[in-house]
């Protein structure tokens, strides 16, 4: 090899490494942002209901303004869609698959919605939602991304609501 592809080389490898330095020190500050938010205290106090979501539920998310309005579950075949609005519309996209599992970040049962299935494009299947019921019909969730694999960082709350 050359000596201009082997500067090439090594700076390209560069440029990786630093970028997943940079991912990881964003996504551990946002985990630990997000962890030690107040809702944290309210998310740990919740619980798998002993029947899981069905139906519309609307959803919301503090600081967020975009096009998304819930998720609509089928709890008999434990999957589900999220609703946004377009114009007048509200349109079904990315389906996803619900179980019950230990939380990502606690240490307790929670209700995973996951998008790591064949139809949702590949950057949406690194995405993991978990959600405890607060209240009857009400759920508190958050979303976990994982783009170092086998590290998932939390980035945000939300919430649902039958």
């Amino acid at each position: 090899m050359d000596k201009s592809k082997k500067i090439m080389f090594f700076s390209l490898l560069s440029i990786l490494f630093l970028s997943v330095v940079i991912i990881f020190i964003v996504g551990v500050v946002r985990t630990n942002m997000v962890q030690n938010d107040p809702r944290q205290k309210t998310f740990l106090a919740g619980k798998v209901p002993s029947k899981m979501p069905d139906g519309l539920h609307k959803g919301s998310a503090p600081g967020y303004n975009g096009s998304w309005q819930g998720k609509k579950f089928d709890a008999k075949a434990k999957t589900g869609i999220n609703l946004f609005k377009n114009g007048d519309k509200t349109s079904e996209q990315y389906s996803f698959k619900t179980y019950v599992a230990k939380g990502v970040q606690d240490d307790m049962e929670v209700i995973k919605i996951d998008y790591n299935i064949p139809e949702n494009p590949w950057n949406l299947r690194l995405i993991l939602d978990e959600i405890v019921e607060t209240k009857p019909g009400t759920y508190l969730g958050k979303l976990h991304v994982t783009l170092i694999p086998g590290l998932p960082f939390t980035v945000m709350y939300f919430n649902l609501e039958k």
